[in-house]
């Protein structure tokens, strides 16, 4: 613990002297929080810890009324306007807890979500997100992982070389900016094809800079390893099937399937759970089937598993719909959904940059 609130604190978010930290646990992570605090503090930085018990996360979201998630938080919102980074350590602990719930009360749930997300975007408030309050043994259960593989495939994600990442990044993003045409194609059955608008490629190389600020970066995964940006929204024709299965809300969703027409998911469909998807999208508000996003993966340690973290295995493609106004898009809501292909093909202007799961550099 102590070693990985180092490379955060020194390394990633390269805290300086008189930074307000935010740092949001829940209990099976405080371990994790505590060390990062003190390591904080040692920086000269000054930490403030909020915590949240997994059994009041359930009681509130099974218990309240659907009014209640609306309510603005002004103390929380305050707090962020004095706040300059925040880390998030992720959970609950226990998802199966999810199905018990009425899909359209978790929607409004995730939707009441929007005024902290506008706060984070207006003050630029820099976001690490640390997967150990999501990789357990019960979340591992409840989406049949091997949960060792899972803890091997996370520590070897975050032990690599962020400067080896940044390199490769750098590379693709220069041919990507420049492009105006592009598609997306995979053994299993995706053929979209879509158009760039010259923005910004966002590259998470595990490190959460000015720089990165500057260009509108703001929320970095660890692991980290991955480029992503926001294409043309209105642009998106044809079909994505995502051959790699994501965790979602306590189920494996499997074989999901978007097809999208001037940029708008038009259909869907899935081989298993389908209705845990479309619970998700269904009850969500705003540009929820827009077209949103794409990403390529960069991370040599990362393994595939099952969960969001897949799209930062090297060489990986994910595409997502929903919201993107956190990397330069034109989608504001809060719901957002990105899947991952294993071996897809990605061309820009009749280039390859990524062959069959391989990035061509």
């Amino acid at each position: 613990m102590k070693e990985t609130a180092t490379r955060i604190v020194r390394e990633c978010l390269q805290v300086k002297p008189n930074d307000q930290i935010l740092i949001f646990t829940m209990d099976h992570t405080l371990g994790y929080a505590q060390a990062l605090a003190l390591e904080v503090e040692r920086a000269e930085g000054v930490s403030t810890t909020v915590f949240q018990a997994n059994d009041f996360y359930w009681s509130y979201i099974g218990e309240m009324p659907e009014t209640q998630f609306a309510r603005r938080q002004k103390a929380f919102l305050s707090l962020l306007d004095q706040t300059d980074a925040m880390i998030q350590l992720g959970g609950p602990k226990d998802p199966s807890n999810f199905v018990k719930i009425p899909k359209e009360k978790t929607a409004k749930f995730v939707e009441g979500g929007q005024q902290m997300q506008d706060k984070l975007v207006e003050r630029k408030i820099r976001i690490i997100n640390l997967l150990v309050g999501t990789v357990t043994e019960e979340r591992a259960r409840v989406y049949g992982f091997d949960f060792d593989k899972w803890m091997r495939t996370i520590n070897n994600g975050l032990n690599v070389d962020h400067r080896e990442i940044s390199r490769v990044a750098e590379k693709l993003s220069s041919r990507i900016e420049k492009g105006r045409d592009a598609s997306i194609a995979s053994p299993s059955g995706t053929d979209l094809r879509f158009k760039l608008k010259g923005r910004s490629v966002h590259t998470h190389d595990g490190i959460l800079d000015k720089s990165d600020v500057a260009k509108g970066t703001l929320f970095e995964t660890l692991p980290a390893g991955l480029i992503e940006l926001a294409p043309d929204e209105n642009s998106a024709e044809g079909v994505v099937l995502y051959d790699q299965p994501t965790a979602l809300a306590g189920k494996l969703v499997k074989g999901l399937r978007l097809e999208f027409k001037n940029g708008r998911v038009v259909n869907y469909s899935a081989k298993e759970n389908l209705d845990t998807f479309r619970g998700m999208y269904e009850n969500a508000t705003g540009d929820k089937d827009r077209f949103a996003d794409i990403a390529i993966g960069l991370n040599p340690g990362a393994e595939f598993i099952g969960f969001f973290s897949d799209q930062i295995v090297r060489g990986a493609v994910s595409i997502g719909i929903g919201s993107n106004v956190g990397i330069g898009g034109d989608n504001k809501n809060v719901y957002g959904y990105r899947g991952t292909l294993r071996g897809a093909t990605l061309e820009v202007d009749g280039q390859r940059l990524v062959h069959d799961g391989k990035i061509l550099t």
